[in-house]
């Protein structure tokens, strides 16, 4: 059994593609607390799709309906362990 936790930086982001056609893409990370790369991800990915809060901050400028949106996260990197 593995107790030890292990912080990552998970850096992703999101695209969104308004009604009008355009396209924005949104670049941000988070620190997460788990005991692998693959607990990290399903807890981000738990966040972004059933959490009340938006993970980014919008652009200035902002603006129109968005017809769709899709997250990908880049790399996971260790920043410390316990």
């Amino acid at each position: 059994m593995n107790n030890w936790h292990t912080e990552y930086r998970v850096k992703y982001h999101i695209t969104f593609v308004h009604d009008d056609g355009r396209t924005q893409v949104v670049t941000d990370n988070l620190i997460i607390e788990s005991r692998s790369p693959e607990e990290a991800e399903k807890i981000i990915l738990d966040k972004y799709e059933n959490g009340d809060d938006p993970l980014i901050d919008f652009p200035d400028g902002w603006f129109g309906h968005i017809n769709r949106e899709e997250m990908e996260i880049e790399e996971f990197v260790k920043v410390w362990e316990y």
